[in-house]
């Protein structure tokens, strides 16, 4: 709720997984594009929208976890974590674009909503401290071994 999404926007969701997601998006009126890296479950997640009458979503296997292709989008919204949000994704945004991703490491994770107001400028916000399993191939800091 919090990207206040408008009919007609383009949403690029990481993350398909079951689909349940996409559905919720597609039915604000938004034209999702979806991105899964796991083949299975984005066909999975394609009957499924399908038998509940999504018709119009664009379901792509991948790995989104850095960016997905070239477009630009209204709002991305990241399903899994990542230890740091790439600047690949924030650059999608459309201006006035919005983005949702949880980042951070266990146990210390932000759910955090960024707004794109320009080239190189945008602003966060962080909503709330909660833990989730990370996207595949999520963008990490180099660490420190021994």
């Amino acid at each position: 709720q919090d990207l206040r999404l408008r009919p007609g926007e383009s949403v690029l969701e990481i993350g398909t997984g079951s689909g349940y997601l996409t559905a919720l998006l597609a039915s604000r009126g938004a034209r999702v594009t979806s991105v899964e890296i796991l083949p299975r479950l984005a066909e999975e997640a394609k009957a499924r929208l399908a038998r509940a009458g999504f018709r119009d979503v664009d379901l792509r296997t991948g790995d989104g976890a850095r960016g997905f292709s070239a477009a630009s989008f209204d709002a991305i919204v990241l399903t899994g974590s990542t230890p740091i949000l790439p600047d690949a994704l924030v650059a999608q945004l459309k201006p006035g674009g919005r983005l949702f991703a949880v980042v951070g490491d266990p146990p210390v994770m932000t759910a955090r909503l960024i707004h794109y107001t320009g080239p190189g400028a945008w602003t966060t916000d962080d909503l709330f401290e909660t833990a989730v399993d990370p996207l595949i191939n999520a963008a990490a800091p180099a660490r420190f071994t021994f």
